[in-house]
């Protein structure tokens, strides 16, 4: 179950990219609060004086990747999800993204998937915080671990 709203950090440097994520959250029944940048230095700035849900993030931008966003959230914002929105992505790159912590990601030209996408990431995220059971596992069993 995600949050009765969810307040999204989105970088992102193309304002018709950030537009199409927001239509696409809001048309899936996701209701969110969108703060959306377009550069590294706004996106450090609304870690370090605002709390988000989850942060949407593209890899390729001007003035950073996704690993560098990846580690300022890790640094100043270290349970919040993070899911990658980039338009492409090659296995070995998915792959390396997801084992640096990166929750999960989603294709610019599939992102539909963000409706099931950031919920899955809200869950997982509240499951390490031991918030609500992992899958396949009661309460019990998981503070057993």
């Amino acid at each position: 179950m995600i949050p009765p709203e969810l307040h999204i950090l989105h970088i992102e440097d193309s304002d018709l990219d950030a537009e199409l994520v927001r239509f696409t959250l809001e048309n899936g029944g996701i209701p969110c609060e969108i703060r959306w940048v377009d550069n590294f230095p706004a996106f450090v700035e609304e870690l370090e004086t605002n709390r988000y849900d989850l942060i949407l993030a593209d890899f390729s931008l001007p003035d950073c990747d996704g690993y560098k966003t990846l580690a300022v959230v890790r640094e100043k914002a270290p349970q919040t999800p993070f899911v990658l929105v980039t338009g492409a992505i090659g296995e070995e790159l998915a792959i390396d993204s997801i084992k640096a912590g990166v929750t999960d990601y989603v294709l610019k030209s599939n992102l539909v998937r963000l409706k099931t996408a950031v919920p899955r990431a809200i869950e997982e995220a509240r499951a390490r915080l031991g918030k609500t059971p992992g899958p396949g596992r009661s309460a019990t069993e998981r503070r057993a671990f």
